[in-house]
């Protein structure tokens, strides 16, 4: 196919800081304000492309002022050059900064949304067409008394949420399993309940948490042990009662693969921060799906419309969706957004309009610049 060209022309770069609607408990943290990098690329034409990207200390080792910093780079090498195909966009982030791949998935998915503009389609058509028109949302429950976990599971279900995910690992293996069995008593068997460790057990309390999940009402468990060792997560997932996850052990094809070959998750989160961008998410979820995984795709706690619309853009395209989508815009106190992505009976819709979707609307964004 023939696309219209588009050369950059300027790129801008933002740090903001913009509030939770309520703090966001997981093992070791408490979030209470989503720290992301925003950028826009600016073409010849008069399009502009948005992109952002979430810091993620323990997840990326990216802190914002980084991220800022590896973004100025990236200006550096791209102002000026021209964009004429997906292709282009691969060969434009390949560069010799290593790791840095939030950064680097914020200034893609601009020039995606720029590209796509620029051409007069959805992002969805320009990266191959929808296989699904939405997919099931999930919700996050993380923080605050038990009573006040089960209203908040209990609200969110009568919206029509019916996928939730609850937050583990700061409290002992116990207590935990008290959490997700009283949240399943409320929610009912037809809930899908995930359990979110965040890498926070110790390995006996993985485990002893891992054999009673399905008892106490887990449909899987998502990293319950430090990334880095897979043969601990190994051992984890050879006494499950439930198929585990890999999370923050996923930043490529070759780690889905290790996993797999070590018979440790049955399933993976991908994120645009972790891989690289969102090319890459579309080439890891292949990969991934070859190797009869199951699929979640997930925004870090917490993102704006822009990085959220390209989730949901993704939730799209990917071969499977079997674990659902984490869109985090649904807890961010302002969206500042043109058009914010909505959730629907617990469904996520593609994105309709020209590229994201969407775009930052800078009255909004002001008030959350961080110098």
């Amino acid at each position: 196919m023939t696309y219209l060209h588009v050369k950059i022309e300027d790129i801008q770069i933002y740090s903001v800081s913009i509030p939770l609607k309520a703090p966001v408990k997981m093992a070791g943290i408490s979030v209470e304000t989503a720290d992301n990098l925003i950028v826009s690329i600016i073409g010849d034409n008069g399009n502009i492309g948005w992109g952002e990207a979430s810091s993620a200390p323990t997840m990326t080792g990216e802190f914002v002022q980084g991220m800022v910093a590896a973004a100025q780079f990236l200006k550096s090498r791209l102002v000026g050059a021209s964009i004429t195909s997906l292709q282009d966009i691969k060969t434009l982030i390949e560069t010799p900064l290593y790791g840095n791949d939030g950064a680097i998935s914020a200034i893609e998915m601009a020039m995606l949304d720029l590209f796509a503009r620029s051409n007069n389609c959805s992002l969805i058509e320009l990266l191959g067409g929808a296989k699904r028109q939405s997919a099931r949302a999930l919700t996050m429950i993380a923080g605050g008394t038990l009573d006040e976990e089960i209203e908040r599971a209990k609200s969110k279900q009568h919206e029509g949420f019916e996928a939730f995910k609850v937050k583990v690992g700061s409290l002992s293996a116990e207590q935990d399993l008290i959490r997700c069995s009283a949240i399943r008593k409320e929610l009912g068997g037809s809930a899908f309940i995930s359990a979110d460790a965040n890498e926070g057990y110790a390995p006996l309390q993985a485990a002893e948490f891992a054999k009673l999940a399905k008892e106490y009402g887990v449909d899987f468990f998502e990293q319950p042990v430090p990334a880095y060792d897979v043969s601990l997560i190994r051992d984890v997932a050879s006494v499950s009662s439930v198929p585990l996850a890999a999370d923050e052990g996923v930043h490529s094809q070759s780690d889905i693969s290790e996993l797999v070959s070590a018979s440790a998750v049955k399933g993976c989160s991908l994120k645009t921060i972790k891989l690289g961008g969102m090319l890459a998410v579309l080439d890891a979820a292949r990969h991934a799906h070859s190797l009869g995984l199951n699929i979640n795709l997930a925004g870090k706690v917490a993102e704006t419309s822009i990085s959220s619309s390209a989730v949901a853009v993704l939730a799209c395209l990917v071969p499977n969706i079997n674990w659902d989508v984490s869109i985090t815009n649904q807890y961010l106190e302002t969206d500042p957004v043109t058009n914010s992505l909505a959730i629907e009976n617990g469904r996520v819709v593609g994105p309709r309009g020209i590229g994201l979707g969407t775009q930052i609307e800078m009255k909004k964004l002001t008030p959350f610049l961080v110098n």
